[in-house]
């Protein structure tokens, strides 16, 4: 899945503030990345609340993908390139930009 980068890091951005820096375990500090149709959500949770941003792609995909959220977060805002790809790969998540992965 092919996304504009500033479209990530502006959703990437917004889910930041719901990110739970007080609480350390893996609940609070995982990101889910999933497609319904044409809208990719971002979705995090720390038990008391539920956070969701939502991004329009140009064409349906099927993604799901669950990563650490401060490290996922920390990498779209330092990518500078015009678009990244996003693929799930077995047990990983694959972020490309300029034919880096």
């Amino acid at each position: 899945m092919v996304i504009r980068i500033e479209e990530i890091q502006s959703a990437c951005s917004k889910i930041l503030a719901a990110v739970d820096s007080n609480s350390v375990s893996a609940l609070t500090e995982t990101l889910q990345l999933t497609t319904r149709g044409k809208e990719l959500f971002l979705n995090v949770t720390n038990n008391e609340y539920f956070a969701k941003v939502k991004l329009e792609m140009k064409e349906p995909v099927e993604f799901n993908a669950t990563v650490n959220a401060n490290l996922f977060l920390k990498l779209i805002s330092q990518i500078t390139t015009e678009t990244i790809e996003l693929s799930v790969t077995e047990t990983a998540l694959a972020v490309s930009s300029n034919s880096f992965t």
